[in-house]
């Protein structure tokens, strides 16, 4: 790693002053990084649906960054278990930059494929359903023909759908054409085929309009525990 890339590296970081806006703004708000300045910036969640802003946390999401809590270091960043304590916001920073730092690798596909989902996340709107987080791209291996780039929603009583699109090859982009698009109910568990989430296949030209109340309907249908 050059010494540029080195010190653009540390230059990536979330501050304490940076989380604690975040907190002053509340629901409805995200903190992004902006390549363009770069530093993070907070907007409304939708900024990043094209994938010219790179998402690190919503307000939703900032007290549990921890994930399970460890009494001794993440206590104070978690209301429930501490209510009432202030939240500690450097650690709560710690773990934005962390997120930055694994997510930014992945930055190119992530802005080449977000305008993809664009379409679902509008019609899902509608829904009341919300992007959870920006998209991932996997890589096709012996049991997947081709990449994919997998979209996670949530359903207004947070159920966890998640949407897999499949990418076009590189020398015949019409052979994606004939893949078809992947909705996995992850809110139902790993009920599928060998321990995996049960899946429905849909052709790939289906509207997005038809795709979302596809999902709102079997959420509807078929309503569980919250993931």
């Amino acid at each position: 790693m050059t010494y540029a890339n080195i010190t653009a590296t540390r230059r990536r970081m979330v501050s304490p002053g940076h989380a604690r806006a975040l907190a002053n703004y509340g629901p409805g708000w995200a903190i992004m990084w902006d390549d363009r300045h770069g530093q993070p910036v907070i907007v409304r969640p939708e900024r990043g649906d094209d994938g010219t802003l790179l998402e690190i946390c919503a307000y939703e999401d900032m007290f549990t960054l921890g994930g399970d809590c460890d009494p001794d270091e993440d206590a104070s960043t978690c209301p429930a278990c501490t209510p009432g304590a202030p939240p500690d916001f450097y650690v709560i920073a710690a773990h934005m930059s962390d997120i930055l730092g694994d997510y930014y690798h992945d930055r190119a596909n992530i802005a080449a494929c977000m305008p993809l989902t664009l379409p679902y996340t509008r019609a899902l709107t509608r829904h009341g359903y919300q992007r959870h987080a920006q998209g991932n791209r996997q890589y096709r291996n012996e049991d997947r023909p081709s990449d994919t780039f997998n979209q996670l929603y949530r359903s207004p009583d947070r159920q966890l759908v998640r949407l897999i699109i499949a990418l076009p090859p590189g020398d015949t982009p019409t052979d994606a054409l004939t893949l078809p698009l992947t909705i996995e109910w992850t809110y139902l568990g790993c009920t599928g085929p060998d321990d995996t989430y049960p899946v429905t296949d849909i052709p790939a030209d289906t509207s997005p309009a038809d795709v979302a109340e596809l999902i709102a309907v079997h959420v509807a249908l078929h309503p569980t525990a919250t993931a």
